[in-house]
């Protein structure tokens, strides 16, 4: 790991304390495989890394950055067939940044020259790509799917996790120690960077994506860059916290292919942006609410109010339309992000099909829509 990105592995401390019951456990996907919080050495090790990396990198800034790059990572990977969340891991390595690490590895995705020049980059003197969003992307998703067909025509697993350790370690270190230790990297003994960095790549992609349900525990917004940063409890036996997790499997993400296209043209970038993403995350409904209440001020953490236009049924718990639901806001990127309580079951959206609701719609008591998932 190139930048210190510290904060990220908070999540995990308070994941179940959050009020994540049995009924709303805690689903964690990487590019479609499991991760098994659920084993105590996993979980042990987990708590090991939280404790030894908890305190700041200055998020709100690196938010921005993601907000400008991501788009262009995305249209790459959905290109060359490789899951969205390797987006997670550009983020790991340089926080998209055009950073050189002390070994000489350079660029957004922290290429070293001689990998770089392989891919096609032109790294010299005068000029170096690897400082070229495009072209090291692209490079980038090479490497990635050099090293996922490598291992798995020479151990037989398909292995988008063991794919990002060796992105990390090398492919012939990876690939020495697979030999060694077998194919669980979540079992393997490995350098203290390497064992932690798909750990990593996990926990910026949760709190990215789901960060309202980490701001209550967490005790502030870690994306409001005027919040007062509070200090989080680390103390011993919080690896119990892990135990009630359960894991959704997304078996299509990535596809897990025998073939990877790398060879991208401006016409396959124009295609996958204009492809909609899908998704298998179980049974989907949407159903309609109402903004309810008065928000003159808005805070981080207060409380919205959600009037039912539609029944709601998540799991064993039914709420029949016309009763009042609450949920603790966010603000993030200019829109309030609310926790109702039910983990990643519901996730509100505008009527632009946007995660979270504008401040002009709370004022305005608009309708939102609410996406259900029931696994």
């Amino acid at each position: 790991m190139k930048i210190s990105l510290k904060i990220f592995f908070a999540f995990f401390l308070f994941a179940t304390a959050s009020g994540i019951s049995s009924s709303y456990a805690h689903d964690i996907v990487f590019c479609g495989e499991r991760i098994p919080v659920d084993d105590k050495f996993v979980a042990d090790r987990l708590m090991n890394i939280i404790r030894r990396q908890i305190p700041n990198v200055n998020l709100p800034q690196l938010r921005q950055r993601t907000n400008q790059y991501f788009g262009i990572v995305e249209s790459y990977l959905q290109a060359t067939r490789l899951p969205e969340d390797f987006k997670y891991l550009a983020v790991v390595e340089s926080g998209f940044q055009n950073v050189t690490s002390p070994v000489g590895a350079q660029g957004f995705w922290q290429l070293m020259p001689e990998t770089a020049r392989e891919r096609g980059l032109i790294v010299n003197d005068l000029i170096d790509e690897r400082n070229d969003i495009y072209k090291s992307t692209h490079a980038a998703c090479k490497v990635l799917a050099a090293y996922y067909v490598q291992i798995k025509k020479r151990f037989g697993v398909s292995s988008w996790v063991l794919t990002s350790a060796a992105y990390n370690f090398g492919i012939g270190n990876m690939s020495r120690q697979i030999d060694k230790q077998g194919k669980d990297y979540f079992q393997m003994n490995l350098n203290p960077e390497t064992a932690g960095y798909v750990y990593k790549i996990i926990a910026v992609k949760e709190l990215f994506e789901y960060p309202e349900l980490y701001m209550q525990k967490l005790g502030y917004n870690v994306f409001n860059a005027k919040a007062k940063v509070k200090k989080m409890d680390t103390t011993d036996g919080d690896e119990a916290v892990f135990s009630t997790m359960t894991v959704k499997v997304n078996q299509r993400d990535g596809n897990h292919p025998e073939n990877i296209n790398t060879k991208v043209d401006r016409k396959d970038l124009k295609a996958a942006q204009a492809k909609p993403k899908t998704e298998d995350e179980g049974t989907i409904s949407f159903i309609s609410a109402e903004i309810v209440g008065k928000y003159k001020k808005f805070d981080d953490g207060d409380l919205v109010s959600f009037k039912l236009q539609d029944n709601l049924q998540v799991a064993n718990r039914f709420t029949a339309k016309g009763n009042i639901i609450q949920g603790r806001g966010w603000l993030i990127d200019d829109k309030i992000y609310i926790d109702l309580g039910y983990d990643r079951n519901i996730v509100i959206y505008d009527l632009n099909n946007q995660k979270g609701v504008s401040l002009a719609s709370l004022k305005k008591k608009e309708t939102v829509i609410m996406k259900v998932i029931n696994f």
